[in-house]
């Protein structure tokens, strides 16, 4: 026999029947056949009997050895073998090994992971921000968050799926943008495991699981009056500002693309993708999100065409994308012609960041990417003219304080002002005229 009983049982006709049951001749071929087994006892049916004489013995296959020397347990006549082999599975009792110095190396990791994360749990539970301090696309975006997580933004925690709907394809990039720059803040208490791992020695974080909350300010601490430091707020960085909308722009575009896109059952590679994206933002500096989605409609319609042919597949087709958006915006600069009535598809959210930007700018989908950076220089050229007419007047005060003038130099303002004067005009012109009221 090839087979090594365990007897579970001490029962003599029980223990007979397994020898039976088990019973192999020197070519591995089994003596009984199942239906001259039974009926035994209660049992009637052959597909029963197998069941039973598990319940009677452990049968360990000799011809199937472990690489500990031990050989497999075998549940029944299929799973033996005819001839001696060297299994490349483990036995159960080195399964059993295995799993657990899988655990004790498991639980190893999860102490070292934990005394690594505990001064960063201690540093975020300590953390605050001056939100007045906090930069103007930063800010837009921490309004957009608080319009797709509400109060969680601050007093709970929240996910990457909770504001997926803060922009129309990729909120993620947004979200990330905030934690890098270190304006949000992760709770790994809260987090699911596998959420921080080490790699190299170093704790790592997948954002997209991560739970994230904005930390308190400074001076106010959390909440709605805290927050509205946020909302009572000039935004001046034109530079910030345009990134920002040309990055919602290029995503708002980018979920039109992937829809028609998989209309026409067209894929896009990585490569592919990346080159697209960068035409794309290349013409919203020009034409509006409305005017990029005719585009992408007419050449993801024509790559569509193009895959059909005989001669093309699918994937050289759809490589054609990019260069087919960049020719059409060469002919629109060409003609100064390009169709600008597409509307938002019904399932093509606006996104929450969409709202802001609608908001506080009036900006939407047609609204032209030269007319939208061009609104933005401007805030940002006027914040300079707004930084000279502040030291003018301060040194306006200054210089009367210490020259004992301020009476008089104040009186010369206002009559200047009364003359129609603008304020920066008031004040160059009262030093000028009155030079002997300032300070030398």
């Amino acid at each position: 026999m090839a087979v090594e009983l365990d007897f579970l049982t001490t029962d003599p006709e029980e223990m007979e029947l397994a020898n039976r049951y088990w019973a192999m001749n020197e070519y591995g071929e089994f003596l009984m056949p199942l239906k001259d087994l039974v009926p035994f006892k209660e049992i009637k049916q052959p597909a029963q009997l197998t069941k039973f004489v598990r319940t009677l013995c452990l049968a360990y296959d000799l011809n199937d050895i472990c690489k500990c020397g031990k050989p497999h347990r075998a549940n029944g006549r299929s799973n033996v073998s005819r001839s001696q082999r060297q299994s490349h599975h483990p036995c159960e009792a080195c399964l059993q090994r295995q799993l657990l110095e899988k655990q004790e190396r498991e639980a190893a990791e999860r102490a070292e992971l934990e005394a690594k994360l505990a001064p960063h749990i201690e540093w975020m539970k300590s953390r605050t921000l001056v939100y007045r301090e906090l930069a103007d696309d930063s800010v837009l975006v921490l309004r957009a968050l608080h319009a797709s997580v509400g109060s969680r933004l601050w007093k709970g925690r929240f996910t990457h799926e909770d504001c997926s709907d803060l922009s129309p394809y990729a909120s993620g990039g947004f979200v990330n943008r905030l934690y890098r720059e270190g304006v949000l803040g992760d709770d790994p208490e809260a987090a699911w495991q596998g959420t921080y791992y080490q790699s190299e020695g170093e704790v790592r974080i997948r954002l997209e699981y991560a739970k994230l909350f904005l930390p308190p300010d400074f001076e106010f601490g959390s909440g709605e009056e805290a927050f509205s430091l946020l909302i009572d707020r000039e935004f001046t960085d034109s530079e910030a500002l345009s990134t920002l909308w040309l990055d919602y722009a290029c995503d708002d575009v980018t979920r039109y693309l992937m829809d028609q896109c998989e209309l026409h059952n067209q894929l896009v590679e990585p490569v592919a993708f990346v080159k697209i994206q960068d035409t794309i933002r290349h013409g919203l500096r020009t034409y509006s999100v409305s005017q990029l989605w005719f585009i992408v409609w007419k050449v993801v319609r024509d790559a569509a065409a193009l895959s059909r042919r005989s001669y093309y597949s699918q994937e050289r087709a759809t490589a054609t994308i990019a260069t087919k958006i960049r020719k059409q915006l060469e002919l629109a600069d060409q003609t100064g012609e390009l169709r600008d009535t597409w509307s938002r598809p019904q399932p093509h959210i606006v996104g929450t960041l969409g709202m802001v930007f609608n908001e506080l700018f009036g900006i939407d989908e047609r609204s032209s990417g030269e007319s939208v950076l061009y609104m933005f220089a401007q805030m940002g050229r006027q914040q300079e003219g707004n930084s000279d007419i502040h030291e003018l007047a301060a040194a306006f005060m200054r210089d009367t304080m210490d020259k004992d003038t301020p009476l008089q130099a104040l009186e010369a303002f206002a009559e200047l002002i009364r003359s129609g004067l603008t304020t920066e005009g008031a004040l160059v012109e009262a030093v000028q005229r009155n030079p002997e009221l300032f300070a030398n």
